[in-house]
């Protein structure tokens, strides 16, 4: 085996690692990869499982020997427009595999400061760590609703894409 200080002449080189980063730098050998390429056909979807997998790596800063973990995906076939808490993946003892922000493919928005967000099918999502409600257009939102502005008033619909972004963040308010 070589000495590392004598491999190059214009670098001196102290430890291995110090030769992988510069031969990284140069690109003389790829980065690290630490996600796990899937390869999807046509109709089928990848979302992140809750549960990491961890796996001894090296620090690329310091060298030193790490607990890293990898995000790994759950295929499906179920289109995001299709997806439902109903069926949302679950393992044998009914936990949820993933996790219903991913699921149902919501945006968060910065137009509130309460957990709401826009699924792939429309419908306007606020939850907190007790309830979900969703609101879309043609909704009928009764006295008892969780969030609605009039205690008395008779049944009515949602009209508007605002109208349900507003119930929805009322929602995640009361919720919270």
């Amino acid at each position: 085996m070589l000495a590392l200080h004598t491999l190059f002449e214009e670098h001196q080189f102290k430890t291995e690692f110090e030769l992988i980063q510069w031969a990284r730098k140069q690109k003389l050998i790829k980065p690290q990869s630490r996600g796990i390429p899937i390869e999807l056909k046509k109709g089928e979807y990848k979302v992140p499982r809750l549960k990491k997998v961890k796996f001894k790596g090296t620090n690329p800063r310091t060298g030193r020997k790490k607990n890293l973990k990898k995000t790994t995906y759950l295929k499906t076939t179920i289109a995001p427009e299709d997806r439902t808490f109903k069926n949302l993946p679950r393992d044998s003892k009914k936990k949820a595999k993933v996790k219903f922000q991913d699921w149902l493919m919501l945006k968060n928005t910065s137009r509130s400061k309460y957990s709401v967000g826009q699924a792939a099918s429309g419908a306007w999502l606020g939850w907190s760590h007790r309830a979900v409600g969703s609101f879309e257009i043609g909704k009928e939102i009764n006295s008892d609703t969780i969030g609605n502005r009039c205690v008395n008033s008779k049944p009515y619909k949602i009209k508007t894409d605002d109208e349900a972004f507003e119930h929805a963040e009322r929602f995640a308010k009361d919720v919270s």
